[in-house]
This record gives structure tokens, C-alpha cells and sequence, in this order.
């Protein structure tokens, strides 16, 4: 039994299957326990598994122990085989839990949903070799199978590998972080600074907008520039302030205060010249990094006050 779990072929074949599905790992792996690599956090991580996506804990903790202990694990070459059927697993459910609707292919374009899974299979494949081979030279399984000295390139190899990772890893903000600065961006260069180009670089090819101003506008960001300039055009001095914003891994709710004077008309609303002044929720659905869908609740009742059209 031991011979089968622990022994290899000891040749450069295992030591670089191994290096490769670890050092592929090793990031994601580090993002979801330490935040390493702008990732969110072993907190934020399981929050996200068990409240977004529903998994159990033991389920949400052994994904996130997988990644990394397998990863750290395969690049010392420990218990290689034990690992690769963990990762075989583990992409398996991944592939069919929450890729299988993208397709195969890899979101390049940013035009899917999401991703596909070809890096998944890529991993699967690689680990699958692991698992036939074994894990190969300079590795912890080679001394458990046949007790040895320990050649000094089994430590220096890992170590410095581990230490390079370590050392490019920049901080960056987390995913929460990083999606209140995308809200900012969005309120403050589009709607306050009227510059509708961002949203090509704000928004998602198939972003939805579910405004109750323009019922059914056209999906994308040219489906909201003309709102935008609509809106900005009626009220030439147009300022959106956030007052408060609340953030997770994957949605944004800000209360806002629209201000501005009516001087053009608004959806069929005759210029006033009245000031307006009135809080918005707006919650914000962000996928990959951009906003894939928008909900709105203005106090419409207050605004249409402001503006005349109602006592």
C-alpha cells in the first residue's frame, strides 16, 4: 500500500506534472486563505461559498484546503497521488456546479457569462498524469518509500520556488475593495463627469439594466449611454454623492443623493428649473470584475414633488 501511494518513477517527468499543477495552484490556493494576490480571504471565501453559492462548510472548506494544501504539497512532492485525485475531484465538481452553461472555451473576449472549463480539463489532465506517474524527482514521497539522505536540490528547489511566490505577491485590495472602487468609478467619471465611453470598459458586453426610467432598454453599455446623456442633458449640473455602500464578493448596494436643476425636459417632463435633491438605491450585480446588472429604487415621489409635476 505504501508503495502505491507514495512511489514514483523518480524522473524529470513527475518532478515537472507536479511543479506545474502546484505552482498553478499555489495562487489561488494562497488568494482564498491568506488574501495573497488580491484575493479575498479565508473569512470572505467561505462567507462567499456557503451564503452565495450554497455549499456546505465541510464542502466550502475542503475546496479551499484542497487548493492550497494540495498545491504546497504537490510542489514538495508529498502524497502526490493522494493530491491529484483530490484535485480530479475537485475540478470535476467545479466543471459541473458552475462552468458547464459557459462552454468550453475561456471568457478572452469578456462576451460569456462566465468561464468556461478548458483550464479545468487542463488540470484534470495534468493531474491524471500525476496520479500514473507518480512524483518524480526531488520529492518528500521518494524518502518515505526508500529512506535516504535528502539531496540538497529537495529542499532548495521547493523553498526557492515558495520564496519566489512570496516575494511577487503585491497586495491588492480584495474583492469587495476592488468592487466599491468600481461603483466609484461608475458614479463619479460617468454620471457626474458624463464621460458614457467608461462604461465600455465599466460594464459587461451583456449587462442588463433593470431601470423602471426606460422599461427594457437594450442590453450593454450602449444600451445605457443614451440614458445617461438623456438624463445629464435635462440636468446639465447632474451630481451623484454616495453616502453609503455596502460590498461583498459579488454585489454592491450604495445609497446615493442625485442632485441637480432641471433645464431641459426628462422623459416627456417639461423643463422646470427646479432643483432636485433625492436618495437612490442602487444595487449592483458584478461579474469578473464588471457590472452585469443594475437595480434602481429612486424616491420618485419626492423628485416629482421637486420638479412640479405633483403636490
Amino acid at each position: 500500500m505504501k508503495q502505491q501511494i507514495f512511489g514514483t518513477r523518480n524522473d524529470w517527468t513527475g518532478l515537472i506534472l507536479r511543479l506545474t499543477v502546484g505552482l498553478i495552484l499555489f495562487p489561488h490556493g494562497a488568494q482564498k486563505v491568506f488574501g495573497w494576490f488580491g484575493g479575498p480571504g479565508f473569512t470572505n471565501e467561505m462567507t462567499f461559498f456557503t451564503g452565495t453559492l450554497h455549499l456546505p462548510w465541510l464542502i466550502a472548506f475542503l475546496v479551499i484546503a484542497i487548493e492550497f494544501l494540495g498545491a504546497i504539497s504537490l510542489i514538495v512532492g508529498f502524497a502526490s497521488r493522494i493530491w491529484s485525485i483530490a484535485m480530479i475531484c475537485l475540478f470535476i465538481g467545479i466543471i459541473f456546479t458552475a462552468h458547464t452553461e459557459n462552454g468550453f472555451f475561456m471568457n478572452w473576449f469578456g462576451t460569456q457569462k462566465g468561464e468556461g472549463y478548458e483550464y479545468h480539463l487542463l488540470v484534470i489532465g495534468l493531474s491524471l498524469a500525476v496520479l500514473v506517474n507518480g512524483s518524480g524527482k526531488y520529492a518528500v514521497d521518494n524518502i518515505l518509500v526508500k529512506p535516504a539522505k535528502l539531496p540538497l536540490p529537495a529542499l532548495i528547489l521547493p523553498g526557492t520556488i515558495l520564496l519566489l511566490f512570496t516575494a511577487c505577491n503585491h497586495p491588492a485590495p480584495a474583492a469587495p475593495e476592488k468592487n466599491k472602487q468600481l461603483v466609484e468609478r461608475y458614479f463619479n467619471e460617468v454620471w457626474n463627469n458624463g464621460q458614457v465611453d467608461v462604461l465600455d470598459e465599466l460594464l459587461r458586453p451583456d449587462y442588463i439594466n433593470h431601470t423602471p426610467s426606460v422599461p427594457n432598454p437594450p442590453k450593454g453599455p450602449d444600451g445605457l449611454k443614451p440614458i445617461v446623456k438623456a438624463i445629464r442633458k435635462a440636468f446639465p449640473d447632474l451630481h451623484y454623492t454616495i453616502k453609503d455602500v455596502i460590498a461583498t464578493n459579488n454585489r454592491i448596494v450604495a445609497r446615493v443623493v442625485m442632485t441637480g436643476t432641471q433645464t431641459d425636459s426628462l422623459f416627456g417632463i417639461p423643463p422646470s428649473g427646479k432643483r432636485v435633491n433625492v436618495n437612490q438605491i442602487n444595487i449592483e450585480e458584478i461579474v469578473d470584475g464588471k457590472i452585469a446588472e443594475h437595480w434602481r429604487v429612486t424616491d420618485e415621489l419626492t423628485m416629482m414633488k421637486q420638479l412640479g409635476v405633483v403636490k
